[in-house]
C-alpha cells in the first residue's frame, strides 16, 4: 500500500514559484504585426505618439481610452482591456469595435499620460509580456513594468531628485526636450521685418515640476503682450487640460484685456489686438503643429512643457512667461533650456524688466526679450531625437522577443 505524503506548505509554494519562475510562457498566438497608440484625447500626447509611430515604420491604429482616477494598481485588479476603452462620444467602457480584442492584441503599444497608463499595462498583462510596451515621460508606476521609457531631461531631473539609483535605467532612452510630434524640424529665420505673427501657449495651469499658474503671472502676459503686439495677428492656444478656475482667469484678465485698446506707460494710445483664440477643448481646431509652424515668435507659459519642445523642435524663438517664479526642478531645466540658446525669458520691451534693455552680440535688440545680451539662437535636430528613440525601441522589441 502506498502512503499519501503532505507536503508543507512552504514546499509546494516553493514548487509553484520555482515551476513559474524558469516556465517560459508561450507566444500570444493573436499578436498583430502593428502598433497600438493608446489615446486620451489630448492634443499634444496625440501628436508626440502618432509621429513616433509613423518613425517606427509599424502600421498602426489609435484606440481611444477613458480617462480614469483609479491607480495604476487598481486598474489591474479591478479593469479588464474591454473596460478600458471606450468610443468616441460613448459613455460605455469598451473597445472601439466589439470585434477589437478577438482580432489579436498589439506586438507594440505606445502611450504617453496617465489615463493611458493602465491600459497599457493590461495589454501587457493580456499578451503575457509578449507586447513591447512604450511610454513617454515618467509614469506612475513601478519603471521595470514598462518596455522602453522615452524621457526628457526634465524627467532625468525628476528622477534624479528620488536617488541616484533610480537615474541609469537600462529600459530608458533620455532627449533634452520631450519629443514633441514635429514633423518639419527646419530652423526658420527670425523675421525681422514689421509683419509678425504671434503665437501665444498657456497650458493646464500647473506643471508638477515647480510652477503653478497665477492671476499675476496671466496679468504679467497680458501686459507684455500689448508691447509687441499691435496690429500682427496674436493666437492664443489654450490647452485641452487647462483647469477651469486657469481658463476664467485667461478669459477675464488676458482675452478681454487684449481684445480693448489700451494706453501705455509713454502716454501712446493702441488698437486692440488682433486676436485669435484656438481651445483645443472644442472639436474641429488646427494642429498645434500647423499653428506653431506658421508663427514668426512663440510665447508659452512655463506650465506648458510640450508646446516649448514643439516651438523648439520647429526652430522657432520661444519665450518662457512666467519663468522667475519657475522653482526647484522646473527652474533648473529652464535654465539648461536658456544656457543652451533655446529659449528666452518674456521681458519684452517697454515692460518692467526694459530698464536692463541691451543689444545682443550681434548688435540687435530682442524686443520679445530686451534684458540682457543674448547669444544668438541655437538650433534643435529634433530628427535626431525621432531617429535614436525609434533605434531604441526596435533593439529593445527585438531583444525581448528574442
Amino acid at each position: 500500500m502506498f502512503a499519501l505524503i503532505a507536503l508543507p506548505r512552504s514546499a509546494r509554494a516553493l514548487s509553484l514559484s520555482h515551476i513559474r519562475r524558469y516556465h517560459k510562457p508561450e507566444r500570444h498566438s493573436s499578436l498583430l504585426p502593428k502598433t497600438w497608440i493608446l489615446s486620451s484625447g489630448d492634443t499634444m500626447d496625440s501628436l508626440r505618439t502618432t509621429r513616433l509611430a509613423q518613425a517606427l515604420g509599424i502600421p498602426y491604429e489609435i484606440k481611444q481610452v477613458s480617462r480614469s482616477w483609479l491607480s495604476p494598481a487598481a486598474h489591474k485588479q479591478l479593469a479588464s482591456l474591454r473596460s478600458i476603452f471606450q468610443s468616441k462620444g460613448s459613455r460605455t467602457l469598451h473597445f472601439t469595435k466589439d470585434s477589437d480584442i478577438d482580432d489579436g492584441l498589439p506586438r507594440l503599444a505606445i502611450a504617453s499620460s496617465e489615463e493611458t497608463l493602465p491600459a497599457l499595462l493590461e495589454i501587457k498583462r493580456q499578451t503575457k509580456d509578449q507586447a513591447t510596451t512604450v511610454f513617454l515621460g515618467l509614469p506612475n508606476t513601478k519603471l521595470s513594468a514598462i518596455d522602453v521609457l522615452v524621457l526628457s531631461r526634465l524627467d532625468q531631473m525628476r528622477l534624479r531628485f528620488l536617488g541616484p539609483a533610480r537615474a541609469n535605467l537600462e529600459n530608458a532612452i533620455s532627449t533634452l526636450i520631450p519629443l514633441s510630434g514635429a514633423t518639419s524640424t527646419k530652423s526658420s529665420a527670425i523675421s525681422t521685418n514689421d509683419r509678425r505673427e504671434i503665437a501665444v501657449c498657456v497650458g493646464s495651469g500647473i506643471e508638477p515640476s515647480g510652477f503653478q499658474l497665477l492671476g499675476e503671472d496671466i496679468d504679467m502676459l497680458a501686459s507684455g503682450l500689448l508691447q509687441v503686439a499691435g496690429a500682427d495677428p496674436v493666437r492664443l492656444l489654450l490647452s485641452d487640460r487647462m483647469h477651469k478656475s486657469v481658463r476664467s482667469m485667461v478669459e477675464t484678465r488676458l482675452i478681454s484685456r487684449l481684445a480693448m485698446p489700451f494706453v501705455d506707460s509713454q502716454g501712446s494710445s493702441h488698437k486692440a489686438a488682433n486676436l485669435q483664440v484656438i481651445d483645443y477643448s472644442k472639436p474641429d481646431q488646427p494642429s498645434p503643429e500647423t499653428v506653431l509652424a506658421s508663427a514668426t515668435h512663440i510665447i508659452a507659459t512655463a506650465d506648458d512643457v510640450p508646446s516649448v519642445a514643439l516651438g523648439v523642435s520647429l526652430g522657432k524663438p520661444v519665450y518662457i512667461s512666467g519663468e522667475e517664479r519657475t522653482q526647484r526642478i522646473l527652474r533648473n531645466y529652464y535654465c539648461v533650456l536658456d544656457t543652451d540658446n533655446l529659449v528666452r525669458r518674456f521681458y519684452p520691451k517697454g515692460s518692467q524688466y526694459s530698464y536692463m534693455l541691451a543689444a545682443d552680440i550681434t548688435g540687435q535688440v530682442d524686443e520679445f526679450s530686451a534684458i540682457r545680451d543674448h547669444e544668438p539662437w541655437a538650433a534643435y535636430d529634433a530628427q535626431k531625437d525621432i531617429d535614436s528613440v525609434t533605434a531604441f525601441i526596435h533593439q529593445r522589441h527585438d531583444l525581448l522577443n528574442s
